[in-house]
């Protein structure tokens, strides 16, 4: 018994120093591993990056992101980062016809609130391997990713309406993923599919859905009708409504129903926004046309 003791001591005191060696090699080890290989410098801001800080970052806590980093891209597609002198304009264009609106009839906490808090900015299209084109992209509410930069241009109606599009739809994601729609949307026009792009415009408009895109699922659906809004006049809107080619009776028919279905999910998106968000997309919609307007007038006087 008294051994046992004794050995146990030992035991206690031989772990004890090898305890003390280990910690006296390892505070040895660290004062060898030189000067740390992060940069804690301060970042040198060019004159883009200060617009961005004073115009994204401090007022809405946005942080926009043009430089190129692989952890936020899809490496398995070949993308290119914005062209520098692209991206200025593009996001003056972006405040002026999508955050200011918002923010004049939803408040500034509102935008504040539901702005994504990271903006990545691509340069490049972004195809998919069905030919299809992949022109934005958000995720949970927090990062929107925007794609096509370096073919910005204001004065160019159908690049802008794309890409502003783009923006709207993106945005609308954010509003569903924060607050849903109510369920009875889906089942308006339930034949959603993964071959979308199988449908032409047309085609599309007969069946209730506002864009081939649409056909794809619930939400794009939800979002499209809501981007297509806010890039149309009242009067543009409408026509789009209605613009399908109908030929025979059947497809006349069908083109009568595919209104009716449009117009029910137009009203399903107009009180969403006002019982949601408290927000008369209808003002909404006048305004972003209003700045439209000007950014495309002053675009081409610029040129």
């Amino acid at each position: 018994m008294k051994k046992t003791v004794k050995m146990e001591k030992m035991n206690k005191h031989i772990w004890l120093v090898l305890v003390v060696l280990m910690a006296f090699t390892s505070c040895s080890q660290e004062e060898d591993l030189g000067e740390s290989l992060i940069d804690t410098s301060t970042p040198q801001l060019n004159e883009v990056d200060k617009w961005i800080r004073d115009n994204y970052t401090t007022p809405y806590n946005v942080e926009v992101k043009y430089r190129w980093d692989d952890s936020e891209v899809d490496n398995s597609k070949v993308l290119t980062p914005p062209k520098l002198e692209m991206v200025q304009p593009f996001l003056e264009a972006m405040k002026k016809v999508w955050i200011d609106p918002y923010e004049a009839v939803g408040g500034e906490d509102f935008v504040k609130w539901l702005l994504p808090k990271q903006i990545i900015l691509v340069g490049s299209h972004n195809y998919n391997p069905n030919g299809s084109i992949i022109l934005g992209q958000a995720e949970n509410g927090r990062k929107v990713t925007i794609f096509e930069l370096n073919y910005f241009d204001a004065s160019d109606d159908k690049i802008l309406k794309r890409q502003f599009e783009t923006m709207e739809h993106e945005f609308g994601h954010i509003l569903h993923q924060t607050v849903m729609y109510p369920v009875e949307y889906k089942k308006i026009t339930p034949a959603y599919t993964s071959s979308w792009f199988n449908t032409t415009k047309s085609e599309a408009l007969r069946q209730g859905y506002i864009s081939p895109y649409s056909k794809s699922n619930p939400d794009d659906d939800f979002v499209e009708l809501i981007a297509k809004m806010l890039t149309n006049s009242k009067e543009d809107w409408d026509k789009l409504v209605e613009s399908a080619y109908a030929y025979g009776d059947e497809q006349k028919k069908e083109k009568e129903e595919g209104i009716g279905k449009l117009r029910k999910k137009e009203l399903f998106v107009a009180n969403y926004f006002l019982q949601v968000w408290k927000i008369d997309i209808y003002e909404l919609q006048a305004l972003v046309h209003q700045a439209t307007m000007e950014l495309k007038e002053s675009a081409n006087q610029s040129n």
